[in-house]
């Protein structure tokens, strides 16, 4: 068993505290809890029982897989995730003219400096509002290109109208790899991003996929275009 992490997070007046332990490899589970006002308000459990039944159940590997569990619930916190239901103040949620690359960079305020991390798309696809499309991504180290298991992978609409909206959170498999499935609403009059975020041991990178209008047919929704080989998408737009 592993010694855990502990943190208290500030949001909107109100402390919550993090609690991310190991279970045992006799119960291979990472539980994360979230305390506030003394009570638990969120629970988190995820085995990696896939570690010690492919015998590379080693403290470091266990250790990324509770970090980025750990550091994921620190940042829906901070994106308002747990905020009170209570009446905020005149003005709070009123739409501004924000641009979205603003929208982004303060979304990301809460993120740590991007880290030698990059993710790499199986094949180009373009997402449009409404559609339901699937990422298929590989995570590798940038410098070697060797994939990254146990990375927790988050992908999150921003929109210039409305709050960030997680669409799916997932972890990496032992080639580094992740199919991610998601919904993309519409919303009109607004521009949209998904950013898809990987982070892992501290390291992390983000990906920005825009978002157009919807179309029409149905056949022509989500379906990607196929390439041939990996594309590394780091920073670009489509």
């Amino acid at each position: 068993m592993i010694t855990g992490f502990n943190t208290d997070v500030d949001s909107q007046g109100r402390v919550f505290h993090v609690q991310t332990e190991d279970k045992g490899l006799d119960n291979p589970l990472i539980e994360s809890l979230i305390y506030c006002g003394g009570e638990i308000i969120e629970s988190r459990r995820h085995s990696y029982a896939d570690l010690t039944e492919a015998g590379e159940c080693s403290e470091d590997e266990i250790l990324i897989r509770m970090e980025a569990q750990h550091q994921g619930l620190i940042r829906e916190i901070r994106n308002g995730a747990f905020d009170s239901e209570e009446p905020k103040p005149f003005g709070a949620d009123l739409v501004t003219n924000r641009s979205l690359d603003e929208v982004v960079l303060e979304f990301l305020q809460v993120e740590e400096d991007l880290g030698p991390l990059a993710l790499e798309l199986a094949e180009d696809v373009v997402l449009h509002q409404g559609s339901r499309p699937e990422l298929s991504m590989v995570v590798i180290e940038e410098t070697t290109g060797r994939p990254i298991a146990g990375a927790l992978v988050k992908l999150t609409l921003i929109s210039t109208r409305d709050k960030p909206l997680e669409l799916y959170a997932g972890v990496s498999d032992t080639d580094g790899r992740i199919d991610a499935a998601f919904e993309i609403p519409e919303i009109v009059e607004a521009d949209l991003a998904v950013l898809c975020r990987a982070s892992a041991a501290g390291r992390r990178t983000v990906m920005r996929r825009l978002v157009h209008a919807p179309v029409q047919s149905a056949h022509n929704e989500s379906r990607p275009a196929r390439g041939s080989g990996l594309h590394r998408k780091v920073s670009n737009d489509h």
